[in-house]
């Protein structure tokens, strides 16, 4: 008897530990969620990405707008001639090295007239963009997603390690109870060893969820990077349990095609991959380009006894036209490669669609079905007392045995088990459904937090 008692003390004491290290003030899903979306480094990736993919569009605009460019270059030069003599008069030549200075500046100005890769580039730019904001939208409905699964794991967790602690401690008298009534002669050695028997079982399941509530709250922490205190529990009576509205699943199957933005990042991958191909194919077409440029040089020239200076000024003005021949086969390989990127993400889209379309059917029952699961395992648990009360009294009558309240008492541990399963269930049903339709924001998480218990 001591060594249960013992053991069941070390867990309770590594529990008792784990809850004195805790801050005080209580923890609750809203206050989580805004720190998440402030800490949560999955989110900032995606905000960092979002902020990354916007810049394709000023570059796009870049390759529109008028290029300046300035150059200079600042040369000194020194000519030596070889020495000769006049085949004439037989004199005897050196002539004197020649020195001259250079400088040249430059300034040019290049606005392109008509590039149809850069015009496509800028339209694809947008499609990127989109995208991204997309991406983003997901990955922020994706934190209100995981992080209330992993807060109601969490209180799931404690859910079912209070009921196995009240499922041991109920074995635990009866252990007491059975040992006495062995030693007054008037039980069995049988009903000891069965009651033992269930209170190992509850100490093994003990240490078993134990761990679960450890490896649920650790989990938990991974969005706030920070210690958790005690979390605001689900009052169940605050739980709106209702079917969704409007209740068909076609709805909602269309509704998610429509707002769902992880399917709208996909359609803007489409786009983009559309517009490469014609981007590709740009590259059979000419560019024109309208070119102005002002040169200035001078020259200095020194002598023996005397400086020479030459200075001028260019200004041109052109049309530069340029049309692609022949590139080795280069361009059409690239319409090829975006063609096939195209049908690429045209199957990724399709695919999207229908995983959308399964997880929305999935959360869509969770919710409709759940209703009734949970009134369901509120009359289970209910029975499951009644039976247990009646199971006692016979027992005190004589008519049952301690295998029959061990029986009763299991089957009351399942009964809430199932019970605090259906609602978290349910909960996280209607939370995913609202971010497949692209609706869980600040807003519905505030509302699912009216769902647990006052601060």
């Amino acid at each position: 008897m001591k060594t249960y008692v013992s053991l069941l003390s070390t867990v309770l004491m590594g529990a008792g530990i784990l809850s004195v290290s805790l801050p005080a003030q209580a923890d609750n899903l809203l206050g989580l969620y805004r720190e998440a979306i402030r800490a949560d480094a999955a989110y900032l990736g995606a905000q960092a990405d979002a902020q990354a993919s916007r810049e394709a569009k000023p570059q796009a605009l870049a390759r529109l707008l008028p290029n300046m460019s300035f150059s200079g270059n600042r040369s000194k030069h020194s000519i030596t001639r070889p020495s000769f003599t006049d085949p004439f008069s037989g004199i005897h030549f050196t002539p004197p090295t020649e020195k001259y200075d250079t400088h040249t500046y430059a300034l040019g100005l290049t606005q392109p007239v008509f590039r149809a890769g850069s015009i496509v580039a800028w339209k694809q730019s947008q499609a990127v963009v989109e995208g991204a904001e997309a991406d983003l939208l997901w990955a922020e409905q994706q934190v209100g997603t995981r992080l209330s699964e992993a807060y109601f794991n969490v209180l799931l967790a404690e859910a079912n390690l209070e009921v196995t602690k009240a499922q041991r401690d109920a074995y635990l008298t009866h252990l007491d109870y059975a040992q006495k009534a062995f030693q007054t002669g008037a039980g069995t050695r049988t009903d000891i060893d069965e009651a033992r028997s269930q209170l190992d079982l509850a100490a093994a399941h003990t240490i078993e969820q134990q761990y679960q509530l450890n490896y649920a709250s650790d989990e938990l922490k991974v969005f706030v990077d920070r210690p958790l205190a005690s979390l605001a529990r689900l009052a169940p009576e605050r739980i709106e349990l209702v079917s969704p509205d409007p209740g068909r699943f076609e709805y909602w199957v269309q509704k998610a095609e429509e707002a769902n933005p992880r399917l709208a990042a996909l359609r803007a991958s489409v786009e983009a991959a559309s517009l490469q191909v014609r981007k590709a194919q740009s590259g059979h077409l000419p560019t024109v380009d309208f070119v102005a440029q002002q040169v200035r040089s001078e020259e200095l020239s020194f002598q023996a006894n005397y400086q020479t200076s030459s200075k001028y000024k260019d200004k041109v003005y052109s049309l530069r036209f340029e049309m692609p021949i022949f590139s080795g086969g280069e361009t059409a390989s690239q319409v090829r490669q975006a063609r096939a990127e195209l049908d690429k993400n045209r199957q990724r889209l399709e695919e999207g669609r229908r995983q959308i379309g399964v997880m929305v059917r999935k959360e869509f029952d969770g919710v409709a079905q759940g209703v009734h699961w949970v009134h369901a395992y509120e009359q289970a648990v209910k029975s499951a007392e009644q039976a247990l009360a009646s199971t006692r009294k016979g027992f005190m009558g004589g008519a049952r045995t301690t295998l029959d309240i061990l029986t009763a008492e299991q089957n009351l541990a399942t009964a809430k088990r199932d019970l605090n399963r259906g609602r978290f269930d349910y909960v996280l049903s209607r939370l995913r459904l609202l971010s497949l339709v692209g609706e869980l924001n600040e807003a519905e998480i505030a509302r699912f937090n009216g769902w647990l218990e006052e601060l």
